[in-house]
C-alpha cells in the first residue's frame, strides 16, 4: 500500500473506532485584577468541534470578548494546546496564542514551538485563559497543583534573554514565555517569546501581555498524555517520520541550514519579498541565505517531538545566540535592501 493512503487508510479506521481525543479537558481562567484563578472544564462534545488550539482559542475569544479593547484588561490572553500536543506525533509541539490584536484590531492568532505547549499539556490543561491587570509587575507560575501570580519588579525591563534565565534558576525544569521591553512598552508588534529564542510573533501579543503587567508565564507540568490508541498512533507516527526522511527539504535542508535554506529557494521563484515589498527578488539574496550562514553553526535544536531539527545555535564574534530564521533574514536583510 503506498504510504499516503497507508496513513489514511489508519486514520479511517480509527475514526471508525469509538475514539477519544487526548485533550485534557479542563481550562484555567485566571484573573489579574482580582488575583484568583478557576479551572472550568471543557466538554468532549465541545471540544470534538476544534480541530487543535487555534480553532478553540478563537472560539473562546469569539464567545467572551471579540469586541474588547485589545490593550484593556477585558481582552483575553489566551494560550491554547491541540490534542496532539504532547504525544510523539512529530512536529505536534505546539501551541496557539489568541487574543485580539492591537496592530490590527481583528483576531489574532500566534503560533509557536519548544516545549512550553507541552508543559501547559502537562499540567492537565487544554486552555490558560488570561484577563485583567496585575496591579504590579508580575509573572504566572503554573504546576500540576494550579497558579500563582508571583511579583515581578526586579525582572521589569529586563531582556527575554536574561529573564528567562533567571526565572529557570528560580524554578528549575521549567518552561518559561517572557516578553521584553518591546511587550513591556506595548510596542504593537512585540513578540512572546518561550524557551528563549521561539516566538510566537506577529499581531503584538507581546504588547497585549505587557498591558496586563505580566511578565512571564512559568509552567512546570509532570502528568502524562494518554491517546486511546496508542499502536495505532505508533503506525501512523513511523509512517509520518518515513515521509520526513525520504523528503530533500526536512530530511537534509532543514536540518543543515535551517529555515533559511527557504532564501534562496523563494528568491528563484520570485516570492522573495525585499526593497519594503517593491520587489519579490533579491540580488543579495545568496549572501543571507541558509548556505552563506552555515559557517557560523554551533549546534543544531530542536522542538519537542520534531525529528527535523531546524533549530540552530550559532556565534558571532564570540557572542551565541539563535538563527536567524527565515522570516528576519528577509524582514531585516532584503526588505531593507542589505545584504
Amino acid at each position: 500500500m503506498p504510504r499516503q493512503s497507508a496513513l489514511r487508510g489508519a486514520c479511517e479506521a480509527s475514526r471508525k473506532e469509538e475514539f477519544m481525543p487526548a485533550w485534557m479537558g479542563r481550562m484555567l481562567e485566571v484573573d489579574l485584577d482580582k488575583k484568583i484563578s478557576v479551572e472550568r472544564p471543557l466538554p468532549a462534545d465541545y471540544l470534538s468541534q476544534w480541530l487543535g488550539g487555534r480553532g478553540l482559542g478563537v472560539s473562546l475569544l469569539y464567545d467572551r470578548a471579540l469586541g474588547a479593547d485589545p490593550l484593556g484588561p477585558e481582552n483575553p490572553l489566551i494560550f491554547a494546546v491541540g490534542p496532539l500536543t504532547g504525544t510523539p506525533v512529530p512536529t505536534a509541539g505546539r501551541f496557539s496564542l489568541v487574543t485580539r490584536s492591537p496592530l490590527t484590531g481583528t483576531v489574532f492568532d500566534g503560533n509557536s514551538g519548544g516545549r512550553w505547549g507541552v508543559a501547559l499539556k502537562r499540567c492537565g490543561l487544554d486552555v490558560l485563559l488570561i484577563t485583567g491587570q496585575a496591579s504590579e509587575p508580575s509573572y504566572l507560575l503554573l504546576g500540576n497543583q494550579g497558579a500563582e501570580i508571583v511579583e515581578a519588579g526586579k525582572l521589569w525591563g529586563m531582556p527575554v534573554s536574561r529573564a528567562t534565565r533567571l526565572l529557570l534558576e528560580r524554578h528549575p525544569g521549567a518552561s518559561v514565555a517572557v516578553i521584553g521591553p518591546a511587550g513591556e512598552n506595548l510596542c504593537l508588534y512585540a513578540a512572546v517569546m518561550n524557551d528563549g529564542a521561539r516566538a510566537c510573533g506577529r499581531g503584538g501579543v507581546g504588547a497585549v501581555m505587557g498591558s496586563k503587567n505580566l511578565k512571564a508565564v512559568v509552567v512546570k507540568g509532570e502528568r502524562r498524555v494518554e491517546v486511546a490508541r496508542p499502536k495505532r498512533l505508533g503506525f501512523i507516527i513511523a509512517e509520518a517520520r518515513r515521509w520526513i526522511k525520504a523528503n530533500p527539504v526536512t530530511s537534509v535542508g532543514l536540518p543543515r541550514f535551517g529555515t533559511a535554506v527557504l532564501v534562496n529557494l523563494m528568491n528563484e521563484l520570485g516570492v522573495f519579498p525585499a526593497y519594503n515589498f517593491r520587489a519579490s527578488r533579491f540580488e543579495g539574496a545568496e549572501a543571507i541565505s541558509g548556505e552563506s550562514l552555515e559557517g557560523y553553526l554551533l549546534r543544531r535544536r530542536s522542538c519537542w517531538g520534531c525529528p527535523i531539527g531546524c533549530g540552530r545555535v550559532t556565534g558571532v564574534a564570540g557572542n551565541r545566540g539563535e538563527g536567524p530564521e527565515y522570516e528576519s533574514i528577509w524582514a531585516l536583510g532584503a526588505q531593507c535592501g542589505i545584504d
